[in-house]
């Protein structure tokens, strides 16, 4: 199983973040993540106060309890890597505390291979993590994102709206391929009807 980080900026994402815990809920994946990394997250999500406390409650008591096996404790004094962005140094340190071997995020020129390959550490964009995933166990994901669409009560999205969200949300390969299974009969039919 592959045991993750997801920075801020994929759990800022509604349909990427839905996307990964859904797979991480078929035990696909192991999620982790901080209170450093949601603070960035509630930080960034709006400047409208009222909405960024209705996510923060939102997140708090959705995702926080079903998932709170993936909110790790950051140990402080940790050893940098000399990042570019030593804001983003939090990342790397609880993936090296909690043995992650991969962080999924969409800023990866801030994350050099040249300074994380030496600790054990890749990283790579949400579209790539989720392809590779779906050459290794195809069915699997597959399930997950019917899983995630029929969640998705309020919204009812049909899989072509779906498949426009991941495009949107910079995961354009992976819906490309799920597009390509849907037109060859391989995916499964409309959640939402």
């Amino acid at each position: 199983m592959n045991k993750i980080v997801l920075d801020a900026n994929v759990l800022y994402s509604n349909i990427l973040r839905g996307l990964f815990l859904w797979l991480s809920w078929g035990s696909l994946i192991q999620i982790t993540w901080s209170d450093e990394i949601w603070d960035e997250v509630f930080r960034n999500y709006s400047d409208d106060d009222e909405a960024k406390q209705k996510f923060r409650q939102n997140i708090e008591g959705g995702v926080f309890k079903q998932f709170s096996a993936s909110r790790k404790t950051l140990a402080g004094g940790y050893t940098l890597v000399g990042l570019p962005d030593k804001d983003d140094e939090h990342v790397v340190a609880l993936a090296r505390q909690q043995n992650c071997s991969t962080i999924v995020t969409l800023n990866l020129k801030d994350f050099p291979d040249a300074l994380l390959s030496p600790v054990g550490i890749s990283v790579c964009s949400p579209d790539l993590f989720l392809c590779d995933l779906f050459l290794s166990v195809p069915e699997e994901v597959k399930d997950g994102v019917l899983q995630h669409m029929k969640a998705q009560t309020k919204m009812k999205p049909k899989k072509a709206f779906y498949l426009e969200k991941l495009k949107n949300a910079k995961a354009t390969k992976f819906a490309s391929i799920l597009e390509t299974e849907d037109a060859a009969g391989n995916l499964f039919p409309e959640v939402w009807p």
